[in-house]
C-alpha cells in the first residue's frame, strides 16, 4: 500500500487531505495520514474579530471530527501527533502521539511514507496564531480573553505592523469601539506591502481607514523592539522622532516559517529567512527529495503567504 503523510492540519494540509479524500477510492490502495498536534483547526482568519467579540471567539476552534468524509475514513485519517524527525533514506517520519490533554504521550513512533507533504505553516504573535509550545484550546481562549479585556479598557491603541492582520485588527477595533483612538505604525512606505496589490486596492483601503478615523504612520519604526503584545500606558518613539502615546500596544507581525524538520534533515534546504526551498512543483529543491513537498507559509514559493493561497496549494498538490 502506498502511504502519503501530511504534516500539519492547517489550511494547506487539511485542503490537501480533503481533496485526496475526494479523488481516492479503496481501489487505489493508498493511505493518507495527517499528523496534527492540535485537537482542533484554529480559524486564524477570524482572530482579529475574536479579539473584540467573545461570542465569535467560540467559533474559532473547529474539531477535526468531520474534516474527512466518512466514506473516505478507511484510507484518510487524522492522527493527533507532533512530527519530530525525518529519515529521507528510510522514508520514515518520527512522531510523538498527543493525548487528550494536548500533551505528548507514550514513546516516539515511526511511520513509513512514499510521499511526504510538509504543511507546517508559520508562527505569529499569540493569539493571532496559537502558541507553538502551548496550543491547548484553554490557553488560546485565555490569551484571546486577555487581549479583549485590554482593548476594552484602552483609550488609545497602537498597532505595530500594517500588514493584512494589522489593518484587520484596526478595523475590528474601530467597528466595535468607534470612539477609541487607533494608530497603525508600519515601517514600510505602504500598508500590506508584502503583497503586490493594485493601486485601486490601496486607494480603497486608505479610504476605509480614513472613514473610521484610524491614524496611519508609514515609513517609520519603533526605536524599541517589542517582543509581543504589551498592556501598559507608554509613550514610544519612532526612528524619525515621532512620539506615540498609547494604553496598549498590539504587535501584528513576527511571521516566522516553521521549517525545523527540514533544518534538522538538510540545512541547505532552508533559506536565511527560515523558509523551506521548493521548486515550481512544490517539491524540495533537491532531486534527492523529489517525494517530499512543502506548502503554504513554510515554503519559499513566491505565492503570497495568505490562507487562500495555502489552501489552493493544498488542492493543487492533491
Amino acid at each position: 500500500m502506498m502511504r502519503i503523510v501530511i504534516v500539519g492540519g492547517g489550511q494547506a494540509g487539511i485542503n490537501c487531505a480533503q481533496n485526496l479524500a475526494k479523488t481516492l477510492t479503496d481501489a487505489d490502495n493508498t493511505e493518507v495520514v495527517v499528523l496534527e498536534k492540535s485537537g482542533h483547526f484554529y480559524h486564524t482568519l477570524g482572530a482579529a474579530r475574536a479579539c473584540v467579540d467573545a461570542d465569535y471567539a467560540k467559533s474559532m476552534f473547529v474539531p477535526y471530527d468531520n474534516a474527512i468524509p466518512k466514506k473516505s475514513s478507511g484510507f484518510v485519517r487524522i492522527k493527533h501527533a507532533v512530527a519530530t524527525d525525518i529519515s529521507p533514506d528510510k522514508k520514515e517520519i518520527s512522531f510523538h502521539p498527543i493525548g487528550a490533554d494536548d500533551k505528548k504521550s507514550g514513546k516516539a513512533e515511526k511511520l513509513h511514507f512514499d510521499y511526504l507533504v510538509l504543511a507546517t505553516g508559520s508562527t505569529y504573535t499569540v493569539p493571532i496564531k496559537q502558541d507553538p509550545n502551548d496550543y491547548t484550546r484553554a490557553t488560546t481562549e485565555s490569551k484571546l480573553q486577555e487581549v479583549r479585556s485590554e482593548i476594552e479598557k484602552a483609550g488609545k491603541v497602537l498597532i505595530v505592523g500594517g500588514g493584512a492582520v494589522g489593518c484587520e485588527m484596526a478595523g475590528q477595533i474601530k467597528a466595535k469601539y468607534p470612539d477609541k483612538n487607533v494608530t497603525i505604525l508600519e515601517a514600510h512606505s505602504e500598508l500590506i506591502s508584502r503583497n503586490k496589490l493594485s493601486d485601486n486596492f490601496y486607494s480603497k483601503l486608505h479610504a476605509a481607514l480614513d472613514a473610521m478615523k484610524v491614524n496611519v504612520i508609514l515609513g517609520e519604526r519603533l526605536t524599541e523592539r517589542l517582543p509581543g503584545n504589551s498592556f501598559e500606558r507608554r509613550t514610544l518613539r519612532t526612528d524619525k522622532g515621532t512620539e506615540i502615546e498609547s494604553d496598549i500596544q498590539l504587535l501584528c507581525g513576527g511571521f516566522c516559517p516553521v521549517s525545523d524538520l527540514i533544518q534538522d534533515m538538510d540545512p541547505s534546504l532552508v533559506t536565511e529567512q527560515g523558509s523551506i526551498k521548493v521548486n515550481e512543483l512544490l517539491q524540495l529543491d533537491n532531486e534527492k527529495y523529489s517525494n517530499i513537498f512543502a506548502l503554504g507559509d513554510s515554503s519559499n514559493h513566491d505565492t503570497p503567504k495568505m490562507a487562500f493561497w495555502a489552501a489552493d496549494q493544498g488542492k493543487f498538490l492533491a
